[in-house]
């Protein structure tokens, strides 16, 4: 593997399209091997509630997946063309996963005196899977949003983020919020949430931070939150 380490200063500046929501990424995707490796293949419920979780993940997944074919792909290969192609042959890679991991899934579930080795093997697919993605990640922070940079300004690049950001359904953007809050540090999560009350109406950010809270949620409260995403 002959991943970028060194991240160039220009990288971290302006509107960056990946960093906030890759670190979600990366915590979900955490978080779904670590229940996959503990699930007890014996609890029935315990293996629909991971597998419906699985799914649910899956999903996200593919959105995020979609939003940056469609926006930022879409974009940069207008003014450098090709410059997307590495990362497009990534994102068919990850449509098959998804797929083979959706029907490992369907093995767990109808799997009866064989589901310990099914769910072994939807367990080490997963792993391979955050594996590729890990690296995916890294690669298009580091090598594509630089490009964006150097190619589009800071207000093109706040233009992508919100279309990308109006595209997505409230259930949707809940979803998002708990992994993306979950996933930053304090400050980023004060500064994550300042921006959305700033950028929102006021019903509409108290239904967004409500649900991802799952109760009324006042501005301040972040140990509220904290505990909400933790």
């Amino acid at each position: 593997m002959n991943a970028k380490t060194e991240i160039a200063a220009e990288a971290e500046a302006g509107e960056d399209l990946y960093y906030a929501v890759h670190k979600g990424i990366r915590l979900a995707n955490a978080r779904m091997l670590i229940a996959l490796g503990r699930l007890d293949p014996a609890d029935e419920e315990a293996v629909v509630d991971t597998l419906t979780a699985l799914s649910a993940h899956l999903d996200l997944s593919l959105s995020h997946l979609d939003h940056e074919n469609r926006e930022i792909h879409t974009a940069i290969d207008a003014r450098c063309p090709g410059s997307s192609e590495h990362a497009a042959e990534d994102h068919d890679d990850h449509l098959h996963a998804f797929g083979e991991l959706r029907r490992l899934a369907e093995d767990v579930a109808s799997a009866t005196v064989d589901r310990p080795a099914c769910l072994r093997r939807l367990y080490q697919r997963f792993a391979l899977f955050f594996a590729n993605d890990l690296l995916h990640m890294h690669e298009e922070e580091t090598d594509l949003m630089p490009l964006m940079e150097k190619n589009f300004s800071n207000e093109e690049l706040a233009g992508i983020h919100q279309r990308i950001v109006q595209s997505i359904p409230l259930p949707e953007m809940i979803r998002y919020g708990k992994i993306m809050l979950g996933a930053a540090s304090s400050s980023e999560r004060v500064a994550m949430v300042t921006g959305m009350e700033m950028g929102l109406p006021s019903e509409a950010f108290s239904v967004l931070m409500g649900g991802i809270v799952g109760k009324a949620w006042q501005m301040g409260d972040w140990q509220a939150l904290d505990r909400a995403v933790n």
